[in-house]
């Protein structure tokens, strides 16, 4: 992956986890993935501390939805869905192009 690429993937990253915690107000998935992101910035050696980061905050962000769904209020809407699974995507790529898996 071209650095480019992977300077792209970081931004949507920390883009899509400002947007997750302003959208559903859960911070530890926010924070997990801003640690993601500025531990790629800090030092490439760190992969397998990203993956396992990213893997905690998959696991966390599917807990929140199991729970936001559970706790529905009429006015939620579907931009928590939305973004909750797009932030989903968007942490399996970053997961994904850490050891440049194909």
């Amino acid at each position: 992956m071209n650095d480019g690429e992977k300077l792209f993937l970081n931004l949507l990253v920390l883009v899509l986890a400002i947007l997750y915690w302003f959208t559903t107000g859960h911070i530890i998935p926010s924070i997990l993935g801003a640690v993601i992101v500025f531990l790629y910035f800090f030092d490439e050696t760190f992969g397998f501390v990203a993956l396992v980061l990213s893997v905690l905050t998959l696991l966390f962000m599917i807990v929140l939805l199991f729970v936001d769904y559970y706790n529905f209020k009429e006015d939620d809407d579907a931009m928590k869905l939305g973004l909750s699974v797009l932030y989903m995507v968007v942490i399996y790529f970053k997961s994904k192009s850490i050891f440049n898996a194909e």
